[in-house]
């Protein structure tokens, strides 16, 4: 069962997001209950999103972009800026000159 406060966080992520906080909510309740078998795509917003870029990154957490624009479940410390995690998981840029011929 979720607290108060839990349904105001999600009531208020719902309404930032364009969704149905009862659908939001009913989707919590049933995912604490155990009884996520049925049911395991997120609640989307009804429309399509808009196309991501890479100068949105800046803009965005981690697990927006993996909720809002993969469809896929949130990870634990998604709460990471986008840019920053991205620059964190590239290779190492080598910042020595190339050798003189």
């Amino acid at each position: 069962m979720l607290s108060q406060d839990q349904r105001a966080k999600l009531t208020a992520e719902a309404e930032r997001r364009g969704i149905d906080a009862d659908k939001l909510i009913a989707a919590a309740e049933k995912r604490l209950s155990g009884d996520v078998k049925a049911d395991k795509k997120p609640v989307a917003p009804s429309a399509e999103p808009k196309p991501l870029y890479m100068y949105h990154l800046p803009f965005v957490t981690v697990n927006e972009v993996r909720e809002t624009w993969l469809g896929l479940d949130p990870i634990p410390g998604g709460e990471m800026n986008a840019a920053k995690y991205a620059a964190e998981q590239s290779a190492p840029v080598k910042t020595d000159p190339p050798p003189a011929e």
